[in-house]
């Protein structure tokens, strides 16, 4: 029960299906001496720390050889030095040391530390509130009306997600302002002004979670494996049963899963997908552009209809491989001339009847319904020409007639008067009829 193993996932991955469990051989790493409840590696994972029974054993990562114990409830790796880490020893003393070395008691502004949270910040949790310390010095940096379950900051320090029961809240770091104004000397009793800030509130919630770059990757509570970025929650896949992230292999474009009876299984993400969602976010369009030619063309539908979900409609429509997509870019965007090109191009792939030797055009309710779509657009834009191609494509005889009636077109009425009769729409052929007599 005390045994600690490793299993390697690289190059396994190869010619797997998503979601496919792994032949992973697992390697007998050694024993530990406590029951291992929990297990940590450090920020450039050469140490592992293994908590259990209120007490604390770190290893060196490869070899589990001892390199420091102690008492605790808790214990947090900070995201800056190799033997940076905090220990919570009661709900009213929480220590921090310094490569390995007993540093600094916090000074708790709270009745009770019910929890710690390491990364770019020690994060205390209180009864209904977290508050963020400097690992340096244990200053006071900010207190969040919130009450996490887990924190995961991003490996940049400038971005975290503070994630409570069934909301998460993505929010910036300003390590600027914040390590300016501790440099002045100055005690901040209500906190650093403008050290966080809110980007993102979602109403999900977050089970296991990792960030690449800007974008968090996370399971949540309905079986989904999701990420965000800028605000926009994207679905990777769907999960048969309760998975846990472990982890990102940027070389593999691959995520790796595992469940409670340790099995493993991965799920394709395509790191350019994320780097160009991550320049449009930025609104730097010189490197996604740069970006794009690297992504398959397979992916160019999803990737469009993230651009258009940030608003960027002109750039999607260049982007896009979807005629259906394309056509409503065109539409929303008042490009006439490209959604008459996607229409007849539509046309145009229909089948050949083979015993007439006659195009057969789809004239589906869908389709019929774009060519109107088109049609009054063009209308109301003044192209009276397409506003009647599209007007006959549709079959709209009423709209026909309101078109030939507005320019005075004599002799379209009286072409009309005669389909409408050949059809059975007397109506239309009466009024037609009329309009061509006396026009």
């Amino acid at each position: 029960a005390h045994e600690i193993q490793t299993m390697t996932v690289k190059g396994v991955s190869k010619d797997v299906e998503d979601g496919e469990r792994l032949g992973l051989v697992p390697r007998d790493l050694g024993a530990c001496e406590v029951y291992p409840q929990n297990l940590q590696h450090n920020c450039n994972g050469q140490f592992v720390c293994i908590c259990g029974d209120g007490e604390y054993i770190i290893y060196t990562a490869q070899a589990l050889r001892n390199k420091a114990f102690g008492s605790a409830l808790d214990f947090v790796w900070s995201s800056y030095g190799t033997g940076d880490f905090a220990i919570r020893e009661s709900i009213t003393r929480i220590r921090t040391f310094k490569n390995f070395k007993d540093h600094k008691q916090v000074v708790l502004p709270i009745a009770s530390a019910e929890g710690i949270f390491g990364g770019a910040c020690l994060g205390v949790k209180g009864a209904d509130c977290v508050v963020f310390y400097d690992w340096e010095e244990g200053e006071f940096i900010r207190k969040i009306d919130v009450v996490p379950v887990a924190l995961y900051w991003s490996e940049s320090g400038e971005s975290v997600v503070i994630a409570s029961s069934d909301t998460y809240y993505v929010l910036q770091f300003n390590k600027d302002i914040v390590s300016t104004a501790l440099a002045s000397g100055k005690s901040f009793p209500d906190g650093i002004e403008g050290s966080f800030e809110l980007e993102s509130t979602i109403n999900d919630s977050v089970r296991t979670g990792q960030w690449i770059g800007d974008c968090f990757l996370y399971t949540n509570g309905d079986g989904k494996l999701n990420y965000i970025v800028g605000g926009e929650v994207m679905t990777l896949s769907h999960l048969d049963h309760r998975m846990y992230l472990l982890g990102f292999v940027p070389k593999e474009d691959r995520v790796y899963l595992i469940d409670k009876a340790y099995n493993v299984s991965s799920h394709k993400l395509l790191l350019s997908v994320l780097n160009y969602q991550t320049a449009v976010v930025r609104k730097d369009f010189n490197v996604a552009n740069a970006l794009l030619p690297t992504i398959p063309k397979t992916e160019y539908a999803a990737v469009a209809k993230f651009l258009e979900s940030q608003g960027f409609k002109e750039e999607a429509l260049a982007v896009t491989t979807d005629n259906e997509h394309r056509f409503e870019l065109a539409i929303d965007l008042k490009h006439i001339d490209i959604a008459l090109s996607i229409l007849l191009e539509d046309d145009i792939v229909n089948e050949v009847d083979s015993e007439s030797n006659t195009l057969v055009v789809d004239d589906s309710t869908d389709v019929q319904s774009k060519w109107r779509r088109l049609g009054d657009l063009a209308l109301g834009v003044g192209d009276i020409d397409t506003a009647q191609r599209c007007i006959l494509r549709s079959g709209d005889m009423s709209g026909l007639m309101l078109l030939y009636s507005a320019t005075g077109n004599k002799s379209g009425m009286k072409d009309l008067a005669k389909q409408a009769r050949d059809v059975g729409r007397s109506n239309v052929a009466f009024v037609a009829s009329r309009g061509s007599f006396h026009g």
